[in-house]
C-alpha cells in the first residue's frame, strides 16, 4: 500500500508545481456528457465495515468474523474499516489479527471511540497505520482518508486521547486547519476522480452531530470541483452516526454507512443495556464504476427485542438495522 501522507513535507514539495499548474487554470465549465459511456478503466470493488466497537460490544469478534468470511468469497481491491474499531489494548490484538487475515490491501479510519482508552499514536501502532490522514490511488480513482478527531481547547486543535473529547459538541469532531490545507493541495495534485472517507459526517444530518467545521471541508471540495473541467470529488463516505442515509450536495454524493453492531439509544431504551443491537452484523460491498456509477450492496437485518419502537424511543422511526442497497450516478471523467 502506497500512502500519500498528510504528515510528510516531501509530499507538499513533490506536488507543489502540480498545484500551481492546476490553480493557474482558472474556472472553466464542465466538459462532461453523462450520456456517454466510457470503457476506460475497471470497476473497483471494496469491502466496507464500520463502528464494530470491540471492547464495548460483546459479540464484536463474531461480527467481524462474519465480514471476513464474506470478504473471503469475493475478489476485492481492498477492504476498509470506517473507525470505532477497537481500543489500543492487549485484548484487541486477536481482533486486529482477524482483520489482517485479508491478504490484500487494508485501510483504517480513526474513529472517536478508538481513543477511549489510549492515544492516536497507540491506536495507529496497533493497526500498523502510518498517518492520521492520508490519500492513496487505486485503479483509476483517488481516495482521501480524513481524521476528524480533534477538539478545540484554548484556541488549539488537540488530538482526541483517553476519552478527553466529551466537551461541547461545537468544539469536537473537528478537522484541523493544517489538514484542510493539506486536502487542498492533495486534491490539486491529482487528476483522478476522488472519494473522501471520514469517520464523522461532512453532510447535514438530523442528529446534529456532523463535523462542526464541515463547511470549510465542503468549500475545498466545491472549489476543487469548480476549478477545472473535472468533477474531482464524486463522493464522501462516513460512519459514526450509525445511520443508513444518502444525500446529494453540489453534485457530490454523501453516504451514511450504518454501524456493524448497534444504535445507541440510552438507558431504558435498549435491548442490550443502552444499545439497540442489530440481530446480524452489517457491512457493505461498494463498486465504483468509471462509467459513472456507485453501487452499494448492503445488508438487511432487524433490531433485537425489545426494539426501539417497542421501548418507544423518540427517534425510532428514523432508525434502521440495515445498509440500503442502492445505485447512484456521478459525473464521470470525460474521455
Amino acid at each position: 500500500m502506497k500512502y500519500q501522507s498528510g504528515n510528510r513535507r516531501d509530499f507538499i514539495a513533490k506536488f507543489a508545481l502540480a498545484a500551481v499548474a492546476v490553480g493557474a487554470g482558472g474556472v472553466r465549465s464542465f466538459a462532461f456528457d453523462a450520456s456517454k459511456k466510457t470503457t476506460s478503466g475497471k470497476s473497483l470493488h471494496i469491502g466496507w465495515i464500520t463502528d464494530i466497537r470491540h471492547g464495548y460490544i460483546k459479540d464484536a469478534t463474531q461480527r467481524l468474523s462474519a465480514f471476513m468470511e464474506a470478504v473471503s468469497k469475493r475478489k476485492l481491491d481492498f477492504i476498509l474499516q470506517g473507525g470505532d474499531f477497537c481500543h489500543p489494548t492487549a485484548e484487541a490484538k486477536p481482533f486486529v489479527a482477524l482483520w489482517e487475515q485479508f491478504k490484500g490491501d487494508r485501510y483504517h479510519v480513526l474513529g472517536n471511540h478508538d481513543m477511549d482508552l489510549g492515544t492516536k499514536d497507540q491506536v495507529m501502532a496497533l493497526w500498523g497505520m502510518k498517518d492520521k490522514y492520508y490519500s492513496f490511488d487505486k485503479g483509476g480513482f483517488h481516495f482521501v482518508v480524513l481524521d476528524c478527531n480533534y477538539m478545540l481547547k484554548d484556541d488549539k486543535y488537540v488530538d482526541f486521547a483517553n476519552s478527553n473529547y466529551y466537551v461541547d459538541r461545537n468544539n469536537r469532531d473537528l478537522v484541523s486547519p493544517e489538514q484542510i490545507e493539506w486536502l487542498k493541495t492533495d486534491l490539486e495534485a491529482t487528476d483522478k476522480q476522488t472519494i473522501i472517507i471520514s469517520h464523522q459526517a461532512l453532510d447535514e444530518i438530523w442528529d446534529g452531530f456532523a463535523v462542526p467545521n464541515r463547511h470549510l471541508v465542503r468549500k475545498v471540495i466545491d472549489d476543487a470541483n469548480n476549478r477545472t473541467d473535472l468533477q474531482k470529488v464524486i463522493a464522501c463516505f462516513c460512519g459514526h452516526h450509525h445511520l443508513d442515509d444518502h444525500s446529494y450536495i453540489n453534485k457530490v454524493h454523501y453516504f451514511q454507512m450504518n454501524s456493524a453492531s448497534y444504535y445507541y439509544v440510552g438507558t431504558g431504551f435498549g435491548s442490550d443495556g443502552d444499545k439497540a443491537a442489530y440481530q446480524d452484523p452489517l457491512y457493505a460491498f461498494v463498486t465504483i464504476d468509471p462509467a459513472g456509477e456507485i453501487t452499494i450492496e448492503g445488508k438487511q437485518s432487524h433490531f433485537k427485542s425489545p426494539t426501539p419502537a417497542d421501548t418507544k424511543y423518540p427517534n425510532a422511526p428514523r432508525l434502521s438495522a440495515s445498509i440500503t442497497s442502492r445505485k447512484e450516478q456521478f459525473i464521470k471523467k470525460s474521455l
